[in-house]
């Protein structure tokens, strides 16, 4: 399994686009065929997804109605289940079943106190009117003994259906992989992601700072992952921002940089220094066991998968590599090779990542400017030097890019390698190799 990230420091610089046909080229260079296991693209952008819409392919489920099912599990769920325990207990207390000095009736009476009713959808659930007056009758009841206040609203609830509407939430609450996965007969590809804005509803922008929430959406896309050979994450503008720990399980980063002006290459230098400032601060911490929050509990989970060598040399060992996009001239590729050689230098880091930086592939800007303006988003295929162009990314994603040259190689030899045409015997060749490693 490889999980590959396509990044950029901001939106409309051909993330999206480049995803895409990488994963076509990496489809084609694989010959998927039938198989529905082998590649996956996942639309990562949170808050503007475009891919099923752009491919015309509409899942029956996306990560909005994930969130939905994730919410109900993770906060509904979990929020009802010590509204039940407290109401029951409350009930005891008020018809004399329990002493005031009760241990388990003092712990429900501080969560009474605690409890965040921001999240709690009350119109989605039948007592949610009944617990929402109980709630804020908290400025009212600051002893245990003033529970008995609450009688009236606690008659109201009806504990035994109570629990069979939790039973019925929990056994629903769970996703099914399956359902959120489209796999495109036309294209030989599958594809993850959605067309409705997830974070445009306030309930999900709100759980999506949860850790408890963001684990479990990160337990569902480990499954996913778990599923394929080859996925490619199309990740929103800047990364991963709010999913960082995610980035633990990606094997390479691909940045794409834009060449379209100074301000747009400086912006693809510092996602290249985020992403090598976050790396070396989250090797240090995992080193030194100081990882803390959801990066600590998301490893624990990996270090089951993968053990302790295995996670640390995937988190030592991460291919970051470049795609130069909207590139109209050699002379733009050397320009912003030195500005990221001297930025790199101005660090002191030049010397421990020229030879870690690959320098992956390259898309000329006035090919590819005229196919996608006349919305052709998928261009694999429809033109023979952009196909191979993806082709050769495809080449590097498949050797793992120990085909591409690195920072630390002159310019004349970088461009030579991305002014390469197709060379169909190593591509074979590399095909077969990529084949027999999953065998």
């Amino acid at each position: 399994m490889s999980i590959i990230s396509v990044v950029g420091p901001k939106g409309g610089i051909g993330k999206t686009t480049l995803s895409i046909n990488a994963t076509a080229a990496l489809t084609r260079a694989l010959s998927s065929g039938k198989n529905h296991n082998r590649i996956c693209l996942v639309d990562l952008d949170l808050r503007l997804p475009t891919i099923t819409s752009l491919l015309d392919s509409h899942p029956s489920k996306t990560f909005y109605d994930l969130f939905e099912c994730l919410g109900k599990k993770t906060y509904q769920n979990d929020f009802l289940k010590i509204v039940y325990l407290m109401t029951s207990r409350f009930r005891a207390y008020v018809e004399g079943d329990i002493p005031a000095r009760n241990e388990r009736l003092a712990k429900m009476f501080h969560h009474y106190h605690a409890m965040n009713i921001d999240l709690f959808l009350a119109s989605e659930f039948k007592y949610g009117n009944e617990i929402r007056e109980l709630l804020k009758k908290r400025k009212e009841i600051k002893t245990i003994s003033q529970i008995k206040k609450l009688q009236p609203i606690l008659k109201k609830i009806d504990l035994e259906k109570f629990r069979s509407l939790l039973e019925e939430m929990e056994r629903v609450a769970q996703p099914v992989m399956e359902e959120y996965i489209s796999y495109i007969e036309e294209y030989g590809f599958s594809i993850l992601g959605g067309e409705v804005p997830i974070l445009g509803k306030r309930a999900h922008r709100k759980r999506i700072n949860e850790p408890e929430f963001l684990l479990r959406f990160l337990e569902f896309l480990d499954h996913v992952f778990q599923k394929f050979e080859h996925v490619i994450v199309d990740t929103p503008a800047g990364g991963v921002n709010h999913m960082s720990s995610l980035m633990n399980v990606i094997d390479q980063v691909l940045f794409v940089f834009d060449l379209s002006n100074n301000i747009a290459i400086n912006g693809s230098i510092d996602a290249v220094h985020t992403f090598i400032d976050y790396y070396e601060e989250f090797q240090a911490d995992y080193a030194k066991g100081q990882l803390v929050g959801l990066d600590r509990v998301h490893v624990n989970r990996l270090l089951e998968q993968k053990g302790k060598g295995d996670l640390y040399q995937s988190i030592k060992n991460k291919k970051l590599g470049i795609v130069f996009n909207r590139c109209q001239s050699n002379q733009e590729i050397e320009k912003s090779l030195k500005m990221l050689r001297e930025y790199l230098d101005t660090l002191d880091k030049y010397h421990q990542y020229k030879r870690r930086i690959q320098i992956v592939g390259m898309v000329p800007h006035n090919k590819v400017i005229n196919i996608t303006n006349n919305r052709k988003s998928l261009f694999y295929n429809m033109d023979i030097a952009l196909s191979e162009r993806m082709d050769l990314i495809a080449k590097a994603i498949l050797s793992k890019n120990n085909i591409c040259p690195t920072l630390a190689d002159d310019d004349k030899t970088i461009i030579s390698y991305l002014n390469k045409t197709k060379k169909p015997q190593l591509f074979e060749k590399l095909t077969r190799l990529a084949g027999s490693s999953t065998n």
